[in-house]
């Protein structure tokens, strides 16, 4: 199923009230479109959807893929802007999910990688912080997880992707993580610091025991405003090179 198809199924109405979901259309789309595909439903919360490849047991899992499904939009929209070679509308998040989705369906995510879509992103992260109980359950090892976001950065100087709110990766792995997005040769954004986001929750230190996972935002810029019911702009020649970004992190043994 091509982006735009899936982009287009995607776009589509989410919302909860910090506690379960109340409008579920793209749940239902993301359940359909991945019903006959290699990937089950491990765990399904109140805000969230933990999906994986099946294994023998949960230790086969190292990395986790988070993107959200909630969205504050009145109405729902995509359509095609052919005068800028972009599409046009309420994609915060549903050009990640598109994203992601994507790559699990064409089999090029390892079997180690977990992916999540949460809920309550846009206000407290309640999803997220359902999905890292669900990991400590569950025991599952995950060693480091990657946030899944739209962004205002990097669209003016036409940026394939940012990296923002890297926490926790320890000076050889941030190293190696530089290299790979130099190797990638696209433009890419550094925001160490940007606006809040899941990586909050999952690289916060939950006790003197467990330190927290070592986690970053790889952001899709989109131009405009994101909650904004007149939609962004999201440049369809940047989808192949956010994509292969995101297949190198989700599969790379850091």
């Amino acid at each position: 199923m091509p982006y735009a198809e899936l982009l287009t199924q995607l776009t589509v109405d989410c919302k909860d009230d910090g506690v379960r979901f109340l409008q579920h259309e793209r749940i239902q789309a993301i359940k359909s479109i991945l019903r006959d595909s290699e990937y089950q439903l491990l765990e399904e919360g109140n805000l969230s959807l933990l999906y994986g490849k099946p294994t023998k047991g949960t230790e086969a899992y190292r990395t986790l893929v988070s993107s959200h499904i909630d969205c504050v939009y009145t109405e729902c929209f995509v359509r095609e802007d052919t005068a800028t070679d972009c599409w046009l509308g309420t994609f915060d998040n549903s050009a990640t999910n598109a994203a992601v989705i994507d790559l699990m369906l064409q089999g090029k995510l390892e079997d180690s990688v977990l992916i999540a879509f949460t809920g309550d992103e846009e206000k407290n992260s309640a999803g997220a912080e359902e999905i890292l109980q669900t990991l400590q359950k569950g025991n599952y090892p995950i060693e480091r997880i990657f946030v899944l976001d739209v962004t205002n950065e990097g669209w003016e100087d036409e940026a394939a992707f940012s990296i923002e709110n890297d926490r926790n990766f320890d000076i050889v792995t941030g190293f190696q993580l530089v290299n790979m997005f130099q190797e990638s040769n696209q433009l890419c954004m550094f925001v160490h610091e940007a606006e809040p986001d899941e990586t909050w929750v999952y690289g916060k230190v939950m006790d003197a025991d467990r330190s927290g996972i070592p986690c970053l935002s790889l952001c899709l810029p989109i131009g405009g405003n994101m909650h904004s019911d007149a939609g962004v702009f999201l440049r369809k020649s940047s989808i192949q090179p956010y994509e292969h970004i995101l297949s190198l992190l989700a599969n790379a043994q850091l």
